[in-house]
């Protein structure tokens, strides 16, 4: 049986503290920019309030970015994980599964559950039982998805023949832009009364 091994005798505080800072500051972020509120995360899902996705856009261009920035100094390990598209779309949809059903993503879940909130507390436990299931039957199931429609370590620039330099700055270019169109604007009367 396959079981994760983590040797806690060698963590120590020093260790812990960079990625403890991130995570806390990752779910600051969240809740400050309103990804902390299932009103929203629904209504994204509903398609009537886009809040939610176009912060997510926000932090997948910043992140693509800075990432591609880190590589070209040496500072991030770009080498991925095959492309396995069955396990891909079936982690795919238990995650949008339980958003839909919860409001939480697990990084929403684990900021709302240190604010107190109840119902992500609850969900929070969800995802852990979930996450011991995943453990419990990986042996049995998993290695069987894998083999479907496995790509190998596809990566976009290889795939598209495009230099990632050029694949960087043009997705983050239009997906700035496309931000910039579809920011939401205030009415004339909005304007006019203040």
């Amino acid at each position: 049986m396959y079981v994760a091994a983590i040797d806690f005798g060698t963590l120590d505080v020093a260790t812990l503290a960079l990625p403890l800072s991130i995570g806390g500051l990752f779910g600051a972020a969240l809740y400050l920019s309103g990804l902390a509120d299932p009103d929203k995360i629904i209504g994204t899902l509903r398609l009537k309030d886009f809040h939610a996705m176009r912060t997510i856009a926000v932090f997948v261009l910043v992140g693509m970015a800075g990432t591609w920035v880190l590589g070209l100094t040496g500072q991030a390990n770009l080498d991925v994980k095959p492309l396995t598209l069955l396990t891909v779309l079936a982690g795919g949809a238990l995650l949008g599964l339980g958003f839909g059903m919860t409001g939480y993503c697990p990084g929403t879940g684990l900021a709302c559950a240190a604010a107190g909130r109840f119902d992500a507390l609850i969900t929070v436990v969800g995802m852990f039982g979930g996450a011991l299931v995943y453990l419990l039957i990986y042996p049995y199931v998993v290695p069987a998805m894998e083999g479907v429609a496995d790509y190998g370590k596809a990566r976009m620039p290889e795939t598209f023949g495009v230099d990632a330099q050029w694949l960087v700055l043009g997705i983050v270019g239009v997906g700035t832009l496309l931000l910039w169109i579809t920011k939401p604007r205030k009415k004339a009367a909005d304007e006019l009364a203040a």
